[in-house]
């Protein structure tokens, strides 16, 4: 249990239990299935609650897959907002996108298996894209605050955002693709310490 959690109460607990429920059931049917030969009834009653229920946590089948939290977003805008102020902007944001990474060994499969659904079910990128861009803004808008920039007139916060995402991207990509013969931190953490230096000089 993360920290975070720790910090819930147990309703708060349990729902987040049944949300992570119904997005993990719906990612493996889809994998297994393709998105087109699954429906919300299925997935319900694979994890035992209700379709009223699913509709509590999602607006549709596709947002379970492409985006099943967004709770991580504030957490992100707190932890760069009440980073100690030596740090800077890019290494405020990288220990913010570290805690929401920390897990990330563990659920390697879900990583892969949404990566699959994506391949074999085009129809979905879209909405994981605006997901993306979502958060892409997310970042942009804190790293601004915490800047005392503007978030559209300023290009500091936005190439921050940009190459953050990217260095994230890159390490996902090649821990994948090396088999994860090193641990994900290591990889994220020569990737911004990487990011860091070319912006010094």
């Amino acid at each position: 249990m993360s920290a975070d959690d720790t910090s819930l109460g147990l309703r708060e607990r349990k729902k987040r239990a049944t949300r992570d429920a119904l997005a993990d059931m719906a990612l493996r049917m889809a994998a297994a299935r393709g998105i087109e030969h699954v429906t919300v009834e299925a997935v319900t009653d694979a994890v035992g609650v209700s379709v009223r229920t699913f509709f509590n946590y999602f607006p549709c089948l596709e947002e379970a897959i492409t985006r099943p939290g967004h709770e991580h977003a504030e957490r992100t805008r707190r932890a760069v907002l009440n980073a100690p102020e030596h740090l800077t902007a890019l290494e405020a944001l990288s220990e913010a996108l570290a805690k929401e990474l920390a897990q990330v060994e563990e659920d390697h499969e879900r990583w892969e298996l949404q990566m699959a659904v994506l391949r074999t079910s085009p129809s979905l990128l879209p909405g994981f894209l605006a997901a993306q861009g979502a958060d892409e803004r997310a970042l942009v808008a804190v790293l601004a605050e915490r800047l005392g920039q503007d978030p559209e007139t300023d290009l500091q916060p936005r190439l921050l955002a940009h190459v953050a995402i990217a260095a994230v991207r890159a390490t996902v990509e090649v821990w994948v693709a090396s088999g994860r013969t090193r641990t994900f931190q290591s990889l994220y953490r020569e990737a911004f310490a990487s990011l860091a230096a070319g912006l010094r000089t």
